[in-house]
């Protein structure tokens, strides 16, 4: 394990960390796919994972229906949703953040949030996380109310 006197010993040149198989670093079709039912009913919206061998981010495709919500919850790990179809609001802490396609947002770590559609078009957005960084480190918690 290197500490904080180890940093002369950087190095100047890098290999790149290059799977056997270049086909585990793409996941097609996603929506399709990367689909988690579990995880899905839990939040109460579809979600879809993309499978990576990333041990730092995740990024997830997911929807709000018309009319209806997401579930609350609140984790240590960031998050940015990447709106990329239709409207709606975030409440995040209890204050309420519109939001419509080609908008990003980034949602405080520990902080309570849930999107809501009440709106008569589908929301879809990806949200992007670095829940596999904090899982690994045995810093990741993630509360449904």
């Amino acid at each position: 394990m290197f500490t904080s006197k180890d940093f002369p010993k950087v190095p100047s040149e890098l290999k790149a960390e290059m799977p056997d198989d270049v086909e585990t670093l793409i996941h097609r079709q996603v929506r399709k796919t990367g689909v988690d039912k579990k995880f899905t009913a839990e939040r109460k919206h579809p979600i879809a994972m993309a499978d990576l061998p990333s041990v730092k981010y995740s990024i997830t495709f997911s929807e709000i229906s018309p009319k209806s919500e997401g579930r609350k919850h609140r984790h240590t790990y960031h998050a940015i949703a990447i709106i990329t179809k239709g409207k709606g609001y975030a409440t995040i802490e209890d204050k309420k953040l519109e939001f419509e396609a080609g908008d990003i947002f980034e949602v405080p770590v520990w902080a309570w949030h849930q999107l809501h559609n009440p709106n008569d078009e589908v929301v879809e957005y990806h949200t992007f996380e670095n829940a596999p960084e904090m899982l690994n480190s045995g810093t990741a918690l993630r509360v449904e109310a």
